[in-house]
């Protein structure tokens, strides 16, 4: 560690709200965005305390505790961090047999119990910001791969790119899919989805959080506008919600 670069750090605690897409009310869950002090930080802290000690054996002194410490553990030992909460070992996974034998075990992982100090400092934390998170899909680039053109007007029956985030469609297929809604005059289009054109699920080869590919269909009319719709359950990784998420792109695409 380089003691040149050890600073003090301050701050507050930043939360997102996050739709619970689980459930059909308006429950939301918070989540803390981490910023992690390093024990560069924490010397910095000492430091600035007290002039009983200098960086340089703040330094040396850590090393040695962070051997001690891993020493303890490799003996299987719970051990207590300067009285802030409790690193455990503990197994993870499940046994098969009814009598297993020491090589059956599931491999040991750490657990961490927080003491009474410890919680009560994060319990003081103040929040300064608390905003929702966006989930909706968002598009920031549509590309004709046959010209590869990214101004919006796309061939029928070639190759199409959708780059963005929170793309990938997932779920019921009467409510979810990448559509194509005709504009009429005035670049609006028709909410009730009537005239809407589905994508078919077989025209993708790719569908992913930040890719969509496709072959755009060959009927869509060369004198029309259309809004690119997206509406999706997808959530983390093979999760399907039960809230479908909409998105109605803001710039109309146009058929060459």
């Amino acid at each position: 560690m380089n003691t040149n670069t050890i600073e003090k750090v301050g701050g507050s605690v930043n939360v997102t709200i996050h739709k619970n897409y689980f459930k059909q009310d308006d429950t939301n869950h918070a989540r803390v965005q981490r910023t992690t002090a390093g024990m560069d930080n924490v010397i910095a802290l000492v430091c600035d305390k007290s002039t009983l000690f200098d960086k340089a054996s703040l330094v040396a002194a850590q090393m040695l505790f962070k051997e001690a410490v891993l020493e303890l553990l490799q003996q299987g030992m719970a051990v207590n961090l300067f009285e802030l909460g409790t690193l455990y070992p503990c197994a993870q996974g499940s046994i098969s047999s009814a009598n297993p034998s020491p090589t059956e075990v599931p491999p040991l992982t750490l657990g961490f119990t927080p003491a009474q100090a410890a919680l009560e400092a994060v319990g003081k934390a103040s929040v300064s910001m608390s905003q929702v998170a966006q989930t909706n899909p968002v598009i920031n680039l549509i590309e004709d791969l046959s010209t590869h053109k990214t101004d919006n007007s796309l061939t029928p029956a070639k190759p199409v790119r959708i780059t963005g985030r929170r793309l990938k469609i997932a779920g019921e297929q009467s409510a979810t899919g990448l559509y194509f809604a005709p504009q009429d005059d005035q670049g609006l289009i028709d909410e009730t989805g009537a005239d809407w054109i589905r994508l078919e699920d077989e025209a993708f080869f790719k569908n992913t959080d930040t890719f969509l590919e496709f072959i755009l269909p060959a009927t869509l009319g060369a004198d029309k506008r259309y809004s690119i719709v997206i509406k999706t359950a997808a959530g983390r990784g093979k999760a399907v919600n039960k809230t479908v998420r909409r998105l109605v792109h803001d710039k109309a695409i146009t058929i060459n």
